[in-house]
């Protein structure tokens, strides 16, 4: 009963207008003219000629051939050999495979009656709605309406251009799916990813393997990538950049959206970017960073927000939010900044930085300005100045001086140059300039007249010895790139 199932069915002849009976051998072929077709189970054949072998219970079809199966797909050539046995069909020369509203082309196919599937391996080009696909191997399963590429994939859109080394289409959902190294070219943005899916319908689009997407001078990457082409919108997560090769811009988290139409980025989930001052590299870590192009898309800002932190090798910061201007080059920070650098601390209500040939040239302390410096040899000694605002001047990147203006005030320790303390020096002055070097406060020079008082050593307490609004925030600055980019630090700024 067994055997009996699994014998295969006999090809039948339908109609022909001359059958002849032709002895080749031992065997006698069915030779057939004018309207030929034969049928097994639900596979329809037809033809101008044929020639039957019973023996072998296959056909060799010759003119106009037409294979039909169910009732959407029709298979075309001009020569197909059809084994009955195995339920294979070798289709050759002008060979066409239309399915719904596929229409696939090829010199050489072999079509499996029994399972539904088509194989090329000579290439072939497939056409369905707007899409085009092309290559060099390929296989159609009918039942599910799948196509497989390998081999110089190429899908061309009106929008857009795919290349491929392996690729799956769906012909009814127009969605591909990408198995090897793929590229997503047009006019507006590149995408290369090597495992993901594409609606060609929606325009949506998800990569989770080696994926980033470039736009003009932007650059995105991630673990995982979604593209919304129609809205222009892109989102990556786990390990994400976000590069500006124009303004020298790399952002980095683990969670980014991007909007080309827009031309904003904003990343978060430990949130940092880098810039390239004098050849340093400086690192700023916020909860959110959100970068964007003025209305002439010339020139890009970066905004940074809540619980900033900054390092550069010779200069850390922070403060509750940044912003950064590529168009002047200024760096601005709010709400309780601190900045140390050169073993100075500078605070104020306000302080922005200007950038100039890719150094910081000078460094405004607005509102509250306060300079703190611990003594070189004590540190429980702190030398201090206040004042309305401040100025500080770099050379070389290193903070030179320091001017002070309006309400200023100042406690200088001085050492003779064996470093025994001779006493502190307390003054009022509106104007004073700071000389630093070394790490180290060279001179407080008093521009205009000072009412200074010189103080032996051990005279005046220790609350004496500070200023009014006298803070030591060292517990706050960044030790780090590390601590910055991986923002284990979370203590928040206090007075």
């Amino acid at each position: 009963m067994l055997a009996q199932a699994q014998t295969p069915t006999r090809v039948e002849v339908i109609n022909a207008d001359v059958l002849e009976f032709v002895k080749t051998g031992n065997q006698t072929i069915q030779k057939l003219k004018g309207h030929c077709a034969f049928k097994q189970d639900n596979v329809l054949l037809y033809c101008d000629s044929a020639l039957k072998n019973s023996e072998t219970n296959s056909v060799d079809a010759f003119g106009h051939v037409h294979i039909q199966q169910g009732d959407s797909l029709n298979l075309y050539g001009d020569f197909i050999h059809y084994d009955g046995d195995l339920k294979l069909a070798k289709l050759s020369s002008n060979v066409r495979v239309l399915h719904n509203d596929m229409v696939l082309t090829t010199d050489v196919l072999n079509y499996d009656t029994k399972n539904r599937i088509a194989t090329y391996v000579q290439g072939a080009k497939i056409t369905s709605g707007e899409n085009v696909l092309q290559s060099k191997l390929g296989y159609y399963y009918v039942k599910n309406a799948d196509a497989f590429f390998k081999n110089q994939v190429v899908l061309t859109n009106p929008k857009y251009t795919i290349t491929s080394d392996t690729l799956k289409y769906n012909t009814t959902s127009k969605v591909c799916t990408f198995f090897g190294p793929t590229e997503i070219k047009s006019t507006e943005d590149y995408i290369y990813t090597e495992l993901g899916t594409y609606n060609t319908i929606t325009d949506l689009a998800q990569f989770t393997k080696k994926s980033f997407y470039v736009a003009g001078a932007q650059k995105l990457t991630g673990d995982v990538l979604s593209y919304d082409r129609k809205k222009g919108i892109g989102k990556a997560s786990n390990h994400i950049i976000f590069t500006d090769t124009a303004q020298h811009l790399i952002l980095k988290g683990n969670k980014a959206v991007y909007n080309r139409l827009k031309e904003t980025a904003v990343v978060t989930n430990q949130a940092y970017v880098v810039l390239i001052l004098d050849g340093d590299s400086l690192f700023v870590s916020a909860d959110t960073l959100r970068s964007f192009m003025d209305k002439t898309k010339t020139y890009r800002t970066v905004l940074a927000y809540h619980d900033v932190l900054l390092y550069k090798s010779d200069m850390q910061a922070r403060c509750d939010s940044i912003v950064f201007s590529f168009q002047d080059s200024v760096m601005s920070c709010y709400h309780q900044p601190t900045v140390w650098s050169e073993g100075a601390q500078l605070t104020a209500d306000f302080i922005k930085a200007k950038i100039k040939n890719e150094q910081i040239d000078q460094m405004d302390f607005l509102g509250n300005a306060f300079l703190v410096m611990v003594d070189s040899l004590d540190s429980a000694k702190f030398n201090q100045v206040r004042g309305k605002n401040m100025f500080g001047n770099f050379n070389n990147g290193e903070l030179a001086t320091i001017l002070s203006e309006g309400n200023g005030q100042s406690v200088y320790f001085a050492r003779e140059e064996d470093g025994t303390m001779q006493g502190v020096n307390k003054a009022d002055c509106s104007r004073m300039l700071v000389r630093i070097a070394n790490q180290k406060v060279q001179s407080v020079a008093f521009i205009n007249k000072p009412d200074a008082t010189f103080y032996p050593d051990g005279e005046l307490k220790d609350e004496e010895l500070k200023l009014k609004g006298f803070t030591w925030r060292q517990q706050l600055q960044p030790k780090s790139k590390a601590e910055v980019i991986q923002r284990k630090s979370k203590i928040k700024n206090k007075k």
